[in-house]
């Protein structure tokens, strides 16, 4: 008995010593030890903070790309806000300035400074003052003057296309009396309203290259470059042209009574008329037609195009005169300064 007490003894202290000892098996569930599995956990907690600081950065992202909207927004607000802003104080500028206003515009094409003159035209239409264009489909830029501005009343400009800016043409202005009619579509005459002046402006150039003076309203004849005139200083009717400043006065009976002239809208005849008292205080009236063809004919005058060439072979023909007398002169001068060393070196050999 005693002996068996003792085997029973060892065997439970074996039992003891060996639970000790032993590692506890893999789950049957998931074939994963207990270090593993924490070290599992730990990587599902990881893998879920990562995807919930991923959210956080999406959702960051997306705010910020939300205020980059709204901040361009607000540019592009502040940028309308500043062009209407610049635009109305324009429009004010153009409605209460008594000199000569300013314009501006952003689009230089054709189309848009049209509409930008037609728009500011609208807010003047109510006062004194105007923007009229002037019809011009020849060249590339915008004719116009404005109407109530300055000691002048009226100025014209001239808008080239890709300019923000019209350009003012120096002289080109007129009263309220005066007017403008196109001679042609390259030059435009200007009844200034003062003191019987007339101006040619040259649109090509943006220039204001003639001025002359009538008594009367002037006449051009068709096609040419020539003016029908009655001079201030005589009161005789001339033959003037504006290309080439020109004068020939025209030949006519009693031509010191001749008073005015018209142009005959059934006939197409030219009439110049006079009045005259005798002695005995009797008034008389007379006329006298000239057809325009017999007028070119006699005085020799030239179409527009043939005026303006000849004006232009003879500036070129002035042109290459100047040079050869230039290069005349420096032969010349080369020619003394080589007699000059010549005599020297003979003065030297004697």
């Amino acid at each position: 008995m005693k002996r068996i007490f003792s085997i029973f003894m060892i065997a439970s202290l074996l039992v003891l010593i060996l639970s000790g000892c032993t590692v506890l098996p893999a789950s049957e569930e998931t074939g994963v030890g207990p270090k593993e599995y924490a070290e599992m956990r730990e990587a599902e907690e990881l893998k879920k903070e990562n995807e919930g600081l991923k959210t956080t950065v999406e959702d960051l992202n997306t705010e910020i790309e939300k205020i980059k909207k709204d901040y361009l927004e607000l540019s592009k607000n502040k940028d309308s806000i500043d062009s209407k802003l610049s635009d109305a104080e324009a429009k004010l500028d153009i409605l209460e300035n008594d000199g000569v206003p300013k314009f501006i515009s952003e689009e230089t094409d054709k189309n848009s400074i049209m509409a930008y003159l037609n728009n500011n035209k609208k807010i003047l239409d109510k006062s004194l003052r105007g923007i009229e264009i002037i019809d011009n489909s020849a060249y590339d830029k915008v004719l116009f003057y404005t109407t109530g501005y300055g000691e002048s009343f009226n100025q014209i400009f001239i808008w080239e296309t890709g300019e923000e800016k019209p350009e003012l043409i120096d002289n080109a202005s007129f009263s309220k009396k005066g007017n403008i009619s196109a001679v042609d579509e390259k030059f435009l005459l200007i009844d200034t309203g003062n003191n019987e002046e007339y101006k040619i402006l040259d649109i090509e150039n943006n220039l204001v290259v003639n001025t002359f003076y009538s008594v009367q309203n002037v006449f051009l004849l068709p096609d040419t470059s020539t003016f029908i005139i009655q001079k201030p200083e005589t009161n005789l009717f001339e033959l003037y042209d504006f290309i080439s400043l020109k004068e020939q006065e025209i030949d006519l009976d009693y031509k010191s009574r001749f008073t005015s002239f018209k142009r005959d809208d059934a006939s197409g005849d030219l009439i110049f008329e006079g009045y005259y008292n005798d002695e005995n205080e009797v008034s008389y009236i007379f006329r006298a037609a000239v057809k325009i063809d017999t007028l070119k004919e006699k005085y020799n005058v030239l179409t527009l195009n043939q005026a303006l060439e000849l004006k232009e072979n003879g500036a070129e023909e002035q042109e290459n005169n100047t040079v050869e007398a230039e290069l005349e002169e420096a032969n010349d001068g080369a020619n003394i300064d080589g007699n000059t060393e010549t005599g020297k070196a003979e003065g030297n050999i004697q």
